[in-house]
């Protein structure tokens, strides 16, 4: 059985260092992220900030390095309100 300690939390949520983020995504996705998370006896908050800091180190790398292809994320098409 895996134990999740959330000691660490209510600390976070105090501390002026952190900040909270919050948003939708797909089911397939939140599913693979709870798992990833239960596998290494950790909870949602340490996942998603070990996740977000891999990720931008692998981005900052490849942007040092020069590889321009290396950047996945394009700024999302502005949609008019429909009147």
């Amino acid at each position: 059985m895996i134990k999740i300690s959330f000691a660490t939390m209510s600390a976070k949520k105090e501390s002026p260092e952190y900040a909270a983020l919050r948003g939708h995504i797909p089911r397939d996705l939140y599913k693979r992220f709870k798992i990833f998370c239960l596998e290494r006896g950790i909870d949602n908050s340490q996942g998603l900030e070990e996740l977000l800091t891999e990720y931008f180190q692998n981005f900052d790398a490849a942007l040092s390095g020069g590889d321009v292809s290396a950047t996945p994320i394009t700024p999302m098409e502005t949609k008019t309100p429909v009147s």
